[in-house]
């Protein structure tokens, strides 16, 4: 009889990868086109409810992050969020080979989720399969209810 591998748990796999500053396996980055520019792609199954990637940047406040001047483009790079009943910024408009800052907007039909993750008493971004992902289908999320001028195309 074949003893199956136990699984990880989710939130103790986004740990995992949060501490380790990597990317978990199993994906890639492509270019889509002009418009949409890269995305993160699965290159192997994902099951429902698994820890996928960590939108990793410099962690802000949001006062922080209201003060300093980005571009049209590198603002696409901010995600605001409540944490402690503060409002916080994760600024991923550098550059640094992490996946997470190139997952797209799905406000239709998402298959994935942002979770908080506190890991060492700081908040971290996490996305989370909410549906079994095929190899090939690329990662997204619903970037929340903003009027994203990509929308509109």
């Amino acid at each position: 009889m074949f003893k199956r591998k136990a699984r990880k748990k989710p939130a103790d796999e986004a740990n995992f990868y949060i501490q380790s500053s990597k990317d978990k396996p199993g994906l890639m980055e492509r270019f889509i086109d002009d418009h949409k520019g890269r995305g993160v792609f699965a290159t192997q199954p994902i099951e429902q409810g698994d820890f996928v990637l960590e939108y990793r940047g410099q962690l802000l406040s949001a006062d922080k992050c209201q003060t300093r001047k980005y571009s049209e483009m590198e603002s696409t790079f901010l995600f605001e969020f409540e944490w402690q009943n503060r409002h916080w910024c994760i600024d991923a408009s550098i550059e640094d080979g992490s996946l997470g800052r190139l997952v797209n907007d799905n406000h239709k039909s998402p298959n994935c989720t942002m979770k908080k993750i506190i890991v060492n008493d700081q908040p971290h971004l996490c996305l989370f399969a909410i549906k079994k992902i095929e190899i090939g289908t690329e990662i997204d999320y619903n970037y929340g209810d903003s009027k994203w001028p990509w929308r509109e195309k």
